[in-house]
């Protein structure tokens, strides 16, 4: 084979030893909308542009060169991850960081259990294939995550662009809720839910380029093409949802009729994926997920109490088209982006034994003094400290989709879960709720 004058000069350079070996980095790259926006925003916020910003990530481990062949690093990494599904983080304190090319500006991160342990695995199984790594990620490792609003700000600007950045008010569009501590203003543009953000695949970069990139969910390596590849990323979400339980494959109907719960679906709209990070890519997919998640659990002679939000937006479908396609009979209450829908109340009274139910779409809106539990939607996942799936100190229930996984729950799991629920406490979500009760004691459609 010819390899012209170039490529022989770069094999007797590996063989002579003259040429490097590769500098690789270890990034989770993340897809969030939100974060994406805020960075984009940040120098119209801080009133100055120095500096660089960059497609969404984290970084893992390094800078660092290996002593051993890429097959290696593919090896150790996967024995790091384990069987993780993803990683979550949320969004920390304003942080400033300098280095060699200049200062950063960064939003710090606060990873998860997992996230933590799945780095100091990875300090662990890379760090004897090194030949060479930052101090920052020798063991025991000492990184502090973040990801960067703007990097390589030169000196001459950063204390500058620092004071301008804590100069920043905060958005006159933010709902504090119940935070107990004050935030930094630039968070409050932010414009997404109080869940987490999930990363789901970790990349190699290679000589500053994408090398591998390796899928949490669906435990495989992709190459440059396939990351890219929208394909790829819908194979992701829906690995990761049938993993976690957030896709029925198959109908759950109970025996006898049950009566069920949920809000807030948002069918046809495609923001919603981004405002509250739900794990679809397509509104045309979280509509087909949904609606199957729906019949896979209610049967034809079930009831469903559904508080509101049914669709929304401009690609929507009028409410008639979705209601046509879902089972059992509803009693609707109609949310504050509903159409007239006929039959539909604005709340309703339950009553179960000695407990009562107050059914309405928007808290805010209840009857005072209401001696019973509260059953509401609207706030989605987007203030967990105030409206939790469960808050006994404030006596209120949120059904948003995103707090029970996707899929209406039953009045009698729900009769159970209170049974357990102690005064004052808070349950983040449906699943936090199971993870406390064994599962016997659970109604069988819960599982």
């Amino acid at each position: 084979m010819n390899m012209g004058m170039g490529g022989l000069r770069a094999q007797r350079s590996w063989q002579i030893g003259t040429r490097k070996a590769a500098d690789y980095i270890i990034l989770a790259r993340f897809r969030d909308q939100a974060l994406g926006a805020l960075i984009s925003r940040f120098p119209a916020l801080a009133g100055m542009s120095s500096g660089e910003a960059r497609e969404l990530h984290v970084t893992l481990f390094g800078p660092f060169r290996s002593r051993s062949n890429g097959a290696a690093l593919l090896t150790r990494i996967e024995e790091g991850v384990g069987d993780l599904n993803r990683l979550t983080f949320r969004t920390g304190d304003l942080i400033r960081l300098k280095g060699l090319r200049g200062g950063a500006i960064a939003m710090s991160l606060v990873p998860d259990q997992e996230f933590s342990a799945f780095y100091q695995r990875l300090v662990s199984v890379l760090s004897p294939l090194t030949e060479w790594c930052t101090w920052i990620d020798t063991p025991p490792g000492h990184r502090i995550f973040h990801v960067s609003l703007r990097f390589n700000i030169p000196f001459r600007d950063f204390d500058l662009f620092w004071e301008r950045t804590l100069g920043i008010t905060p958005s006159p569009e933010y709902e504090p809720g119940e935070v107990r501590s004050p935030i930094p203003a630039v968070r409050t543009y932010l414009k997404a839910c109080d869940s987490p953000v999930s990363i789901f695949r970790i990349a190699i970069m290679r000589r500053g380029s994408l090398w591998r990139e390796y899928d949490l969910p669906q435990k495989t390596w992709l190459s440059r093409r396939e990351s890219a590849d929208p394909g790829e990323w819908e194979r992701t979400y829906q690995t990761f949802r049938q993993n976690e339980g957030l896709e029925l494959p198959e109908d759950k109907h109970s025996t006898p009729s049950r009566q069920f719960l949920i809000s807030d679906l948002h069918l046809g709209h495609g923001n919603i994926i981004h405002y509250c990070r739900r794990p679809f890519f397509s509104p045309g997919e979280m509509d087909d997920v949904l609606i199957r998640n729906w019949n896979h659990r209610i049967g034809s002679s079930d009831e469903v109490f559904y508080l509101g939000d049914l669709c929304h937006g401009r690609d929507a479908l009028p409410a008639a088209a979705y209601l046509s396609r879902l089972n059992g009979t509803i009693h609707f209450i109609a949310g504050n982006h509903d159409e007239v829908i006929r039959g539909a109340v604005t709340s309703l009274i339950l009553r179960r034994g000695p407990t009562q139910f107050y059914l309405i779409h928007d808290p805010a809106q209840a009857a005072p003094n209401f001696p019973g539990w509260i059953i509401h939607g609207h706030h989605h996942n987007n203030d967990l400290e105030t409206y939790p799936f469960i808050n006994a100190r404030s006596r209120t229930i949120n059904i948003s989709a995103e707090l029970l996984d996707f899929i209406p729950i039953s009045i009698d799991e729900l009769d159970i879960i209170l049974q357990q629920v102690n005064p004052d406490e808070k349950i983040g979500t449906l699943k936090e709720a199971r993870d406390r009760i064994h599962p016997r004691r659970l109604p069988d459609d819960s599982k």
